[in-house]
């Protein structure tokens, strides 16, 4: 309990209610005071409170601008930077959001405003390791090196670094030697910062692999590894598809991995390109490697459970086949997992360019990542699971979650400090897609993906025997995208659009309704409209069920849709839409509404839609729908 929580339990109420109302900000002062006398005792705590973390003072607004609601939230968020003058933290809780919703949407120079703005509001704030980076970047982007390089190291006097602080050190002697014309000047500088990472974490330096290349990803070694008695028997499972370029990175950086005793299950899913071939010689060149070849595509995860299959060692990690993961990595995470009871864990992984640029997550300010394809775990745990689910993206954190909630395991993030995989990162790779991409992990894709697989693991632990294991039926639903499937949809009868939720709407009687439809032969679709106001709220129970059993499929963002009807349930929601949302092209639309609708929800509700809207009462919608399949439909009445 903090000093000032403890006089409030001693001063009486009343007293506590006088004091407030008369001396407001006299009484925040105190209190202030008060709980920072034990900072003064603990050396960290009070470097914290010199360098505050701006992501612990986020805007009302900020969730919204990653909720599908970006240009509002944003807008709204720059008038509230007008209103909040007087107010310093709110003004750099705006600016800050702001900061990096630009960054994201790659308008650097309105982030570095914004970014101005904050440290101007609270000059702490220049401090944090979070605001250094992202100023970093800005200037990096817009060729302003010079102040880039004098603002760090303004910065880094008094400042308790941190890895991203010595990656943006490396970024900007990569930009300084590029502008120079001279890259490789700049080679012994960067290594040299990124091996600063590396001992502060008790791990290897590494250096070039042939001195006389430049640095890059597929120019790095470990000279002298620390060696460890690797007695327990490791399975690494690589998916790998059309990588024939970046295969010999990654089998070349599990080689030479201080922990020997591994196989390497290898699966080619069926790749156009010379990838066989790359993990052929490989395999001659060493028996750990054990080449596999699917006879059609199935996806990474599928290939994965491939590999899981055929896997004999004791404990089971993964490896992606475009990633360098040092050689003492899988050495850190077998001897935790022999150490632990559970054995479970994973490390940490930054985005590299193929010449060892350091990427940035705008969207949350940083550079350090879980890296949930490192997932080490018994191989029995994993096999009587059932494996991933085969899907074309968000398996990792499905499986991941499932073997927590199933064993009731903790996240064990090893060396959190310290990026043990430089994964290879790529602005056209599936995490970039507008479509499914990262940024549908709080709408879109991703984020309906992510609400059904924590429903069914819900559903299936509140059992008096869950059964968590993924079998060649689905066990849950997800949209078509994430399963890999991209042509337009075509056998949807009806969707019914709505803010599904919308926790004071009685679902109950739209589900039945749905269930009367689905009697009739109808295929129901949905789509989730979300509002503004809880653009952050999870669809509810009762329509997460109805999803879950089948009765009616989710239609997501990046899919189109094209049906005989579609049915609106609230025209309100016009005025304010999500974006992106599914395309639907509809023959009839039906809205409904106690009253006419207005000449401009006509107008969007045809420009959504493709056609007039009709106006249909509750009580009418089942009757109307169920005559589909007449040659001739009439348009109930009003």
């Amino acid at each position: 309990m903090t000093v000032a929580r403890t006089i409030k339990h001693i001063v009486p109420a009343d007293a506590r209610t006088l004091i407030k109302k008369n001396f407001p900000g006299s009484v925040e002062k105190v209190a202030f005071g008060l709980d920072s006398i034990p900072l003064f005792l603990n050396g960290r705590a009070w470097k914290r409170l010199l360098q505050p973390n701006p992501n612990q003072r986020l805007h009302p607004l900020g969730s919204k601008l990653w909720s599908g609601f970006g240009e509002r939230a944003s807008g709204e968020i720059e008038l509230s930077k007008l209103s909040a003058q007087r107010d310093r933290k709110v003004l750099a809780a705006a600016a800050w959001s702001l900061a990096k919703w630009y960054a994201y949407n790659r308008d650097y120079g309105r982030a570095l405003e914004n970014l101005v703005l904050m440290t101007t509001a609270i000059p702490r704030m220049r401090r944090n390791v979070y605001t250094q980076l992202m100023v970093v970047e800005c200037l990096l982007r817009l060729d302003r090196l010079d102040e880039a390089q004098e603002w760090l190291e303004w910065a880094s006097r008094g400042t308790e670094t941190r890895a991203e602080f010595y990656f943006s050190a490396a970024n900007i002697a990569y930009a300084l030697a590029s502008r120079a014309g001279s890259l490789t000047t700049a080679d012994a500088e960067r290594l040299a910062w990124l091996n600063r990472v590396y001992e502060e974490g008790g791990f290897s330096k590494i250096e070039k692999r042939d001195p006389d290349a430049p640095l890059s990803l597929d120019n790095l070694k470990v000279a002298n590894p620390r060696s460890v008695e690797a007695t327990t028997k490791l399975s690494v499972l690589m998916p790998a598809y059309n990588c024939a370029d970046t295969l010999p990175i990654a089998l070349t950086s599990i080689l030479d991995q201080t922990w020997r005793n591994l196989e390497v299950l290898v699966v080619d899913d069926r790749s156009p390109d010379e990838t066989w071939q790359v993990i052929q010689r490989f395999a001659e060149r060493d028996n750990r490697i054990i080449p596999l070849r699917h006879e059609r595509n199935g996806g990474a995860y599928a290939a994965r459970n491939t590999a899981l299959a055929h896997a004999t060692g004791d404990f089971v990690t993964v490896h992606d086949a475009d990633d360098w993961s040092h050689p003492e990595k899988f050495a850190a995470q077998m001897l935790h997992a022999l150490s632990q009871p559970d054995g479970i864990s994973t490390t940490i992984g930054v985005r590299v360019s193929m010449d060892l640029r350091f990427d940035v997550k705008a969207n949350m300010a940083g550079m350090l990542m879980e890296n949930t394809s490192s997932l080490l775990v018994k191989r029995q745990v994993m096999a009587d699971l059932g494996g991933w689910d085969v899907t074309r993206l968000g398996a990792d954190s499905e499986f991941y979650e499932r073997i927590k909630v199933k064993h009731g395991l903790a996240t064990n993030k090893l060396f959190p400090a310290t990026p043990l995989t430089l994964i290879l990162f790529s602005g056209s790779s599936l995490t970039q897609t507008k479509a499914a991409g990262i940024a549908t992990v709080n709408y879109g894709a991703r984020r309906q993906y992510k609400e059904a697989y924590r429903f069914w693991h819900a559903t299936e632990m509140a059992k008096p025997e869950p059964d968590l294991r993924m079998t060649p039926e689905r066990r849950f639903p997800a949209p078509r995208i994430v399963l890999g499937q991209k042509e337009p949809i075509q056998d949807i009868d009806v969707v019914v659009v709505g803010n599904f939720a919308d926790a004071a709407r009685p679902f109950e009687r739209d589900v039945a309704h749905w269930e009367r439809l689905v009697e009739g032969g109808l295929k129901l679709g949905l789509v989730h409209w979300p509002t503004y106001r809880r653009a952050e709220a999870n669809i509810v129970a009762p329509i997460r069920s109805a999803i879950a059993t089948g009765l009616i499929e989710n239609i997501v963002p990046g899919e189109s849709v094209s049906c005989r009807a579609a049915v609106l349930l609230d025209p309100a929601l016009l005025a304010d839409p999500p974006a992106p949302l599914p395309v639907i092209s509809a023959e009839r639309l039906y809205v409904m509404a106690a009253a006419t609708l207005s000449a401009q929800q006509e107008a969007d509700a045809q420009g959504f839609f493709g056609c007039v809207p009709l106006m249909i009462g509750e009580d009418d919608i089942t009757s109307a729908l169920n005559g589909l399949d007449s040659a001739v439909m009439t348009a109930p009445s009003a």
